[in-house]
């Protein structure tokens, strides 16, 4: 394949491409934004707990 015939096949590809809105995007990336947190927070969360399990196995 020539690298003219594969670049008007790109062209064409993203002619048929439906982009997503502004309005989309910035949705979806404060969704994302707010799941990392969540996720964030749960393994915070997680990870305070068994460290704390971890801290009274060992005193003992």
């Amino acid at each position: 394949m020539s690298p003219v015939k594969f670049l008007k096949e790109v062209k064409e590809e993203l002619d048929r491409v439906t982009w997503p809105s502004k309005e989309e995007v910035v949705e979806a990336t404060i969704g994302v934004v707010i799941f990392c947190a969540f996720v964030a927070v749960y393994f915070w969360a997680l990870d305070l707990i068994f460290s704390k399990a971890l801290e009274l196995i060992i005193a003992k």
